[in-house]
């Protein structure tokens, strides 16, 4: 009996393996497919035009196209949150409508979206993991372990972050106070053998073809005393950040919710489009999902005034919100850490002080507020920052992740 254990347990990590790289396979594909679509449309058809409104026109074309497909498809895709709220509630995950969720989660992204890739791709991966483990016969009894298995593998895959992926699952789960037992250690198993694998084919992947997303290395190595006593006074700007993206996300859900009960998601898509495409038109860094963005700011950030800096973080605060809650669904974690490496580089300039570590604090205060996850904040700038500004970036989270629960009564049934 016991043979028969060890060997059922091994053949279901393989499995779990087996999917962690199929997951990676399919974020990588979705992002080459992107990036693909992303320079075609703005970056090669734009050569050929010269054409002063050309972001306007465009954004405004991709919401009525948007619209129209999630009227005649109703495929939506669920932000993050909503994901994980459907697979702990009913451990199931509806994947009969995987292709046009892809379509769905492809098309905000491709014209321009000010949110990231995260949102759409768990729910199409969740989907998969619940379909695969509903047709094994072995696996049934652990279909929720699965899908937490695909959330692991895609925020590893997409992040480039495997202690990220495995963070966020697990802090979801102390927050739901699971019960320390055998089940949930072949949970933690399951889960690090997925991101290895998921990880392991992305490097492949990567080197052979190229692609991928991932964040860029801000530094971080030389800090002065006076600095790290202005951490708390950072991460209160990063809290105040957090807040007012929390604020701006409950006022554009309201106001979207009327418009698309009274005109219908078709208008109040466009609406999305038009906005984001006059943001975007005078200020071109609150667009797409912020990584690239951050790679521009990290090379010649010098260029740009102080105040351009911190507008652009700002507004991007605003429009992501109003990207998602019109319908230009997806996620919030790419924008969000631009908006705090943006605004941390014009307070930096404007300061002296050393933007790297502004922008690790700032951005670790503000991700707190709106993950409530110190670790797993932690575990994804750990890609940005030196070691050094880590404690600095736990303590932030942390101050981000306790000051809006504790005091402010602010907590995720909020969202």
């Amino acid at each position: 009996m016991k043979k028969h254990t060890i060997a059922n347990n091994f053949l279901y990590y393989l499995f779990c393996g087996f999917s962690g790289a199929v997951v990676s396979l399919i974020v990588w594909l979705f992002l080459k497919l992107m990036n693909y679509g992303i320079h075609l449309l703005w970056n090669v058809v734009p050569s050929n035009i010269d054409f002063k409104f050309y972001t306007l026109i465009v954004c405004t074309v991709g919401g009525l196209v948007l619209g129209i497909w999630q009227k005649y498809t109703n495929a939506i895709p669920d932000e993050l949150d909503e994901v994980m709220k459907k697979v702990k509630k009913d451990k199931f995950y509806p994947y009969n409508r995987v292709l046009f969720l892809c379509i769905s989660a492809l098309l905000p992204l491709v014209f321009g979206g000010s949110i990231g890739p995260e949102a759409g791709l768990t729910g199409v991966i969740v989907g998969l993991c619940y379909w695969a483990g509903s047709h094994m016969k072995d696996a049934k009894s652990k279909i929720p372990e699965l899908m937490e298995v695909g959330i692991s593998a895609t925020l590893s895959a997409v992040f480039y972050a495997p202690l990220f992926g495995l963070a966020s699952v697990s802090e979801e789960r102390l927050d739901n106070k699971d019960k320390p037992d055998l089940v949930r250690s072949t949970k933690i198993i399951s889960n690090i053998v997925a991101v290895l694998f998921a990880g392991g084919t992305l490097l492949v992947l990567n080197s052979i073809f190229g692609g991928g997303m991932g964040l860029p290395k801000l530094g971080g190595e030389s800090i002065s005393t006076a600095e790290y006593l202005l951490a708390i006074p950072l991460s209160i700007v990063g809290v105040i950040c957090g807040f007012i993206f929390v604020t701006a996300e409950k006022f554009s859900e309201k106001i979207f919710k009327v418009i698309q009960g009274k005109c219908g998601i078709i208008v109040s898509t466009t609406l999305g489009g038009i906005i984001l495409g006059v943001v975007g038109t005078y200020f071109p860094l609150s667009m797409f999902s912020g990584e690239e963005s951050i790679n521009v700011l990290k090379d010649d950030y010098i260029k740009f005034a102080p105040w351009v800096l911190i507008g652009s973080g700002l507004l991007k605060l605003f429009l992501t919100n109003i990207c998602i809650k019109s319908g230009w669904k997806g996620g919030h974690f790419f924008p969000v850490i631009f908006c705090g490496v943006s605004i941390s580089f014009g307070i930096g300039m404007l300061t002296g002080l050393d933007v790297a570590f502004c922008s690790a604090v700032v951005t670790a205060g503000l991700l707190g507020v709106t993950m409530k996850k110190p670790l797993a904040v932690t575990m994804l700038l750990l890609l940005c920052f030196d070691v050094n500004v880590i404690p600095w970036v736990l303590l932030s989270a942390f101050i981000g992740s306790v000051v809006p629960t504790k005091i402010f009564k602010l907590n995720k049934t909020d969202k």
